[in-house]
């Protein structure tokens, strides 16, 4: 009896010895933070940490918080999108307050960098744009292309696509139109380097879908075989594979879409046909094998480059409700869903869950740090749940706050930051 009591003892003991390798810190209104709802989060060349809440803006400098709110220019309160140019302006995006006043659950995995509007803070003074007070309807999607910022929408006046290009770090030159081409709305962006630009937009005599090299644009659309039904023309994924495959997943309410892949002579469209599962692409990575892994409303596709491979909540899946895709550079891939989170390693699978280390089933983030480590936030629909974190052996679960994680974010002294709905800002120092 007392072999089994120091054994549960000295479990104990190595558990808190884990947990505590780290130093939590909890910032809050308390601490100047002006809203407890964290939405995104960057940092610039200073080590200064900026956050989007649904109060404001907030930059962290290691001591102080200091917050920027309507009082400083912002016509609305809830930011969402934030990232940092090479000329240390802060670029951010807006969306009006009752659009996402209720923004937890599926939600939270929706957002992208559409929004209302978008702002600037450049050290002096916050200017803003919202599409009430503007000529154009602003998308409010951010590139950060060596120091060029576009920004696509629509012209009222017009309704032709509007740009913004070549931001100098003193002025914005007006909107234009790109080589004054016929374009309608645009809706997504996708950069991979200074003169490869992709983007779409809604369909005009046919095209949707565009490629600027820095010189001449490329339009592409029915006439080079990709589908002409509306669903596939609402893109909200650009990614680009290691053997340079350019991927297209669009979705429209969550129901409808589909996925086009352009190789750089061919279009392909995948459908139930040649063997993809859904109509509504919600990710897409690669794992180290060069695999493609999909989610969509149905299933999880894996494509190995010549056929498909799916797999639902009848088989491998803990359940349909895909939230999220992480491969990690140790070249697996871990799938979080709505009861359990799989882990798919060397051909191997395997389930965890609130039974075996995860701190809740319900995952809703998976971050990878630069040592390996893998977080995990996971919250019950409409309620808050916990943080877990894997070290490549086991997994130790941090319950000593109850936490809807909005987002897992890494500074450049090895810091983790936790940003949540509902409670603040969490760091966690090695």
């Amino acid at each position: 009896m007392k072999i089994k009591i120091l054994f549960f003892l000295l479990l104990i003991c190595l558990n808190l010895t884990t947990n505590a390798q780290g130093k939590w810190t909890h910032l809050s209104k308390e601490d100047g933070l002006p809203s407890t709802w964290v939405r995104d989060c960057a940092e610039d060349m200073q080590g200064n940490l900026w956050f989007t809440t649904d109060k404001g803006l907030c930059k962290y400098d290691g001591n102080n918080l200091e917050s920027f709110t309507k009082q400083d220019g912002l016509p609305l309160k809830t930011l969402m999108k934030i990232f940092i140019d090479k000329n240390e302006v802060v670029w951010f995006t807006i969306e009006p307050a009752n659009n996402f006043s209720k923004a937890v659950g599926p939600v939270l995995e929706a957002l992208t960098k559409r929004g209302n509007g978008w702002g600037r803070y450049d050290g002096n003074e916050i200017i803003a744009y919202m599409n009430k007070s503007s000529s154009e309807y602003l998308w409010s999607h951010l590139e950060n292309i060596e120091g060029e910022i576009w920004i696509g929408g629509v012209n009222r006046e017009n309704k032709k696509g509007a740009f913004l290009v070549d931001y100098d770090g003193k002025a914005i030159d007006p909107l234009t139109q790109l080589g004054g081409t016929d374009l309608s709305s645009v809706n997504y962006f996708f950069c991979d380097g200074k003169d490869d630009i992709w983007f779409s937009s809604g369909a005009n005599n046919g095209d949707f879908i565009y490629h600027f090299d820095g010189t001449n644009l490329s339009a592409y659309g029915e006439k080079d075989g990709l589908p002409s039904k509306n669903m596939y023309q609402y893109i909200h994924i650009i990614f680009k594979d290691s053997k340079d495959n350019l991927w297209f997943g669009a979705s429209l309410e969550g129901k409808l879409g589909g996925l086009m892949r352009f190789d750089g002579s061919n279009w392909t469209t995948y459908t139930k046909e040649n063997g993809f599962d859904g109509k509504s692409i919600n990710q897409i990575v690669e794992d180290g094998k060069s695999n493609i892994w999909i989610s969509t409303e149905k299933a999880l596709n894996v494509f190995n480059g010549k056929s498909w491979k799916n797999y639902s909540a009848k088989d491998k899946l803990p359940s349909k409700f895909i939230t999220k895709l992480l491969a990690d550079s140790k070249g697996r891939v871990w799938i979080g869903t709505m009861e359990g989170l799989l882990l798919f390693d060397n051909g191997q699978w395997s389930t965890i869950d609130k039974k075996n280390g995860l701190s809740n089933s319900a995952v809703r983030e998976i971050f990878e740090d630069s040592k390996g480590n893998i977080w995990v936030g996971a919250a019950p629909y409409g309620k808050k749940g916990g943080i877990s974190v894997f070290d490549g052996n086991n997994w130790n679960p941090f319950d000593f706050q109850d936490i809807y994680t909005s987002k897992f974010f890494e500074d450049s002294k090895g810091n983790i930051w936790v940003l949540s709905i509902g409670n603040g800002i969490f760091k966690y120092e090695l």
